[in-house]
């Protein structure tokens, strides 16, 4: 039987996430480095902290928390995430919160809430992979608006909204983003906001890697500025506290909120209680924001690792050093082709991600995106020296 003939039009445009297909390829090598996985440091979760919170939670708040819940999540976690919200310049009641699995179930209700076919989401070009199939799900269609240094271009961004009549909304990580490492700059953020205004558009900002920076300074959300309560955004506890906890929340104004906790109640009901309250109590007993700022010296110590290693064995190749975030967007020098270096890699014993999957145009150069977080500083700098055999064995 063809269960294909079955599935939804919609279903069918899904692709496997081009990272799992990479990652597949590497399985067989022993030994292999990766800097492929935009994962979080395991050594860094805190283990013991949480062993004891979840004692506590459950002989103290056992049953409450088993039972079914507030649909939007536990107040007490929503409190916290208010107060993180703050680091950003937002001010937001905890009513207006809505806590989910992870920001991709943000994205994915906020994506169903709001399109459908014929309609149009721009996101910037490169983006992220994941985001691209969820979008498309609905059977929206993504135009890609490139960025410069400091964030989208906002001549070209401003040309597609007064031509473009089934544009519904704006999908941006403006804050490390993934894969670039990108932030926008401050300047941009104000001059974003003052063009959509004049739009009947949707802002959704993703915010997985604010807090992941490396000059202690904390940049002001696209929903600081936001006049007319156009933005929705969407955090995530998976960079700072654990993927595994599997929180994120979506915040915005009362009356979308209230179409979105709809949109949450097809879905699950409620995300798991237990684990925003592990997340609350480790936030009552812990300093949450001295977690953050060690593991960032960490993170920052492994960013550095990684860029004195490609500056020494690969001055070839470009890029702009990330001042927060997972990545570090790596540009190709013009003769070397993307997935030649990707499989070159690959036979050297380190996995990257090839950049043109995070593409909707295609690109005009080749890249790699480098994660540095998941690994240690002796492994960064060995799986650079492998990069640069890689890149030897290509030329001569």
């Amino acid at each position: 039987m063809d269960y294909t003939k079955l599935y939804a039009k919609r279903a069918l445009q899904l692709e496997r996430s081009a990272i799992a297909a990479l990652k597949d390829e590497a399985k067989t090598v022993p030994g292999i480095l990766s800097l492929g996985e935009g994962v979080p440091a395991s050594e860094l979760f805190p283990v013991e902290e949480l062993s004891i919170v979840a004692a506590k939670v459950f002989k103290e708040e056992g049953r409450e928390v088993l039972q079914y819940g507030d649909g939007l999540g536990g107040l007490e976690l929503r409190r916290h995430l208010s107060r993180i919200m703050t680091k950003y310049g937002i001010n937001i009641e905890a009513g207006q919160i809505q806590v989910t699995s992870g920001s991709m179930q943000s994205l994915d209700m906020a994506a169903r809430l709001f399109f459908e076919a014929g309609d149009t989401v721009l996101v910037e070009d490169p983006t992220f992979i994941d985001a691209k199939n969820c979008l498309a799900m609905t059977g929206a269609s993504l135009k890609g608006i490139p960025c410069d240094e400091e964030g989208m271009d906002l001549q070209l961004l401003a040309k597609s909204l007064e031509t473009d009549s089934t544009i519904k909304a704006i999908y941006v990580i403006p804050d490390y983003q993934n894969p670039t490492g990108l932030c926008w700059s401050d300047k941009r953020r104000r001059e974003f906001m003052d063009l959509v205004a004049k739009y009947n558009v949707i802002i959704l900002e993703d915010n997985p890697y604010g807090e992941i920076t490396y000059t202690g300074k904390y940049h002001k959300a696209l929903s600081a500025y936001d006049a007319k309560g156009q933005v929705l955004f969407m955090g995530s506890l998976s960079k700072t506290l654990s993927p595994g906890l599997r929180i994120g929340w979506v915040a915005g104004r009362a009356d979308i909120m209230t179409q979105l906790s709809l949109v949450k109640e097809c879905s699950d009901i409620h995300s798991s209680l237990p684990d925003h309250a592990l997340a609350a109590g480790f936030m009552n007993i812990y300093s949450y924001d001295g977690h953050v700022v060690s593991m960032n010296k960490v993170y920052k110590e492994r960013r550095d690792t990684l860029v004195a290693g490609l500056q020494q064995l690969l001055p070839e190749f470009t890029f702009t050093v990330p001042e927060g975030g997972f990545f570090l967007w790596l540009a190709l020098p013009e003769n070397v082709a993307e997935y030649e270096f990707f499989q070159n890699a690959i036979k050297a014993g380190v996995l990257v991600i090839p950049g043109t999957p995070f593409f909707v145009n295609k690109p005009e150069r080749g890249y790699v995106r480098l994660n540095f977080t998941g690994l240690g500083p002796d492994d960064l700098t060995e799986a650079v020296k492998r990069l640069a055999r890689a890149y030897q064995n290509m030329i001569k």
